[in-house]
C-alpha cells in the first residue's frame, strides 16, 4: 500500500522570516519526488512537515485525501504509516538486530512478526551477516542499511529521505542507490527524498520540485528540470555552466536563430523570441579535431581552442576558448584521447539545436 500527500497554502516561520511558501504540492500514490534546492531553501524543512514531524504555522497537510489536524492521537495514528532515514543513521547503542526491531516492538508485534520481518529486511539488504554488531562495528555503508531496514521493517506507506546517501563514498553510495530502486519499484512505497546529487534524480525520481529562498519555482520529469529549467538561479544549481545573454528570432516553424553578444550564432528548438539567456549543459557537447571527415549534419558547430583540461567526476571538463565565448565541455577520458584533444590544440565543438534552451532575458540584452 502507498499514500498520496498534498499541502496547500503551506508556510513555515522560523525567527520571524519565512523559509517555506507553497500554494500547492502533490505526491501521488506510489511516486518517487525528489526535492532540490540550494542551502537553506527549505528542502528539510518540507520533509519534516511532510513526515509531520513539524507542524506549520499555516496552510493543511492531506494524506490520502484527509486533512491531517495536529492532534497526539491523529498524529500518531498516521505516523505508524510513515518512515523517515536521515542522513545520519542515529543508532541505538544495541545490535544490529534490535536497532532494526526497535519501531516494531515500540509498536506492539508480536515477537514472531518482528523476528520475520527483521530477518526478511535484513537479508534483503545484505547485512544479515551484521544481526549481531553494535552501531560502533560497522563502516557508514553498513550503519546507513542498518537505518534502511529499521524503517521498511515498518512496511510504511510513505518513506521519506533526508540525503541518506550524502556521507557516504562512490561505489557505497551507487550500490545502496540501486537496491532502494528496487525496494520502491516492488513495494511501491510513496517516497519523497531530499538531495544535492543530481546524478541521483534520473535514477530514482519520477518527478522533481525544485525550491529556492522557501519558494517552489519548478516541477517537472528529470529531464525537465535539468535540461529545460525555468530560471538563470535553478539553471545554474542543476549544473549549466553555460549560460550567454542573447537575442532569438523566430523564423516560421523552424529552429529559432540565437544572436549572442559575442558575436556567434546558435540554433535552438526551443521556441522564444526578444532577449534570451542562452543555456547549454557542457556534456552534451561533442569535441572533434579540426580534420574530423563526418562533422554532424543540421548541428551548430563551433571552433575553438582548448584552454584548459581538468577531471570532474569521472570525466573530464574540457575549457574551450572560442572567440571572445568561454565554452565549457564534459567529455570521457577515451573520447579526449581518441580527437587527441590537449591543451592548445584547436577543435571543433558541436551540439544539436535541442540541447541549446532558451530562458528570457532582460531588456538590456536588446543592445545587440
Amino acid at each position: 500500500m502507498s499514500l498520496s500527500l498534498r499541502v496547500q497554502n503551506l508556510e513555515v516561520v522560523k525567527g520571524g522570516r519565512s523559509v517555506l511558501a507553497l500554494k500547492e504540492l502533490e505526491v501521488k500514490e506510489g511516486e518517487v519526488l525528489a526535492l532540490i534546492g540550494p542551502n537553506g531553501a527549505g528542502k528539510s524543512t518540507l520533509l519534516m512537515v511532510l513526515s509531520l514531524l513539524e507542524k506549520p504555522g499555516k496552510g493543511e497537510v492531506f494524506f490520502a485525501g484527509q486533512r491531517v489536524f495536529y492532534r497526539r492521537d491523529e498524529l500518531l495514528r498516521w505516523r505508524r504509516r510513515l518512515a523517515v532515514v536521515f542522513q545520519e543513521p542515529l543508532l541505538l547503542n544495541t545490535s544490529v538486530f534490535a536497532n532494526v526491531a526497535a519501531g516494531l516492538r515500540f509498536r506492539g508485534l508480536p515477537r514472531r512478526e518482528i523476528k520475520e520481518r527483521v530477518e526478511k529486511w535484513l537479508h534483503l539488504l545484505g547485512i544479515a551477516h551484521l544481526a549481531g554488531r553494535r552501531p560502533h562495528e560497522l563502516s557508514g555503508g553498513e550503519a546507513q542499511r542498518v537505518s534502511l531496514a529499521r524503517a521498511l521493517a515498518l512496511e510504511p506507506e510513505a518513506l521519506f529521505l533526508d540525503e541518506p546517501f550524502a556521507s557516504l563514498d562512490a561505489p557505497t553510495r551507487l550500490n545502496l542507490l540501486y537496491e532502494l530502486k528496487e525496494i520502491l519499484r516492488q513495494t511501491g512505497i510513496t517516497a519523497v527524498f531530499v538531495t544535492h546529487d543530481f546524478t541521483e534524480l534520473p535514477f530514482l525520481a519520477h518527478r522533481v520540485a525544485a525550491l529556492i529562498s522557501g519558494r517552489l519555482v519548478q516541477v517537472g520529469s528529470p529531464e525537465e528540470i535539468l535540461n529545460h529549467p525555468s530560471s538563470l538561479e535553478l539553471a545554474r544549481l542543476v549544473g549549466v555552466s553555460n549560460i550567454f545573454p542573447g537575442v532569438a528570432h523566430l523564423d516560421g516553424s523552424g529552429p529559432v536563430r540565437v544572436e549572442l553578444a559575442s558575436g556567434q550564432r546558435f540554433l535552438s528548438c526551443c521556441r522564444a523570441s526578444g532577449p534570451v539567456n542562452v543555456c547549454l549543459r557542457p556534456e552534451e557537447i561533442v569535441l572533434w579535431s579540426p580534420g574530423a571527415a563526418t562533422l554532424p549534419k543540421k548541428a551548430n558547430i563551433l571552433p575553438g581552442r582548448v584552454v584548459r583540461i581538468l577531471p570532474q567526476s569521472g570525466l573530464q571538463r574540457v575549457e574551450l576558448d572560442c572567440g571572445g565565448l568561454t565554452l565549457l565541455a564534459l567529455v570521457s577520458t577515451p573520447a579526449l584521447k581518441q580527437a587527441q584533444i590537449q591543451v592548445g590544440a584547436q577543435v571543433m565543438a558541436s551540439f544539436s539545436p535541442h540541447a541549446v534552451h532558451l530562458i528570457p532575458g532582460s531588456a538590456h540584452h536588446k543592445m545587440l
